[in-house]
């Protein structure tokens, strides 16, 4: 079965959400330099592993805000800043 051609309007729309999306994410190489010292810390670090393991250790400069706090605390971010956000990492 041979599956039909994307209309304009869906090439379009995809394009568009690829985009935004592409803008809404901060990279990591640049998350890595800022905390390495290398570039610009001009965003806020979120890390929503849990209180537990923030004690534990955590990133220099990054707030802690578990993912059932963030509701409630997200008028503490600012406004002007981008957000990132870590939590575990299986690398």
């Amino acid at each position: 079965m041979a599956s039909a051609a994307y209309s304009p309007d869906e090439i379009r729309a995809n394009r568009d959400y690829f985009a935004a999306k592409l803008k809404a994410e901060k990279q990591r190489e640049d998350v890595v330099r800022a905390v390495k010292g290398e570039a610009p810390f001009n965003f806020v670090l979120l890390d929503t592993r849990g209180k537990e393991a923030f004690a534990n250790g955590h990133i220099p400069g990054a707030w802690c805000f578990t993912l059932d706090d963030i509701a409630q605390s997200a008028t503490k971010l600012p406004k002007g800043k981008e957000i990132v956000t870590y939590c575990w990492s299986h690398d």
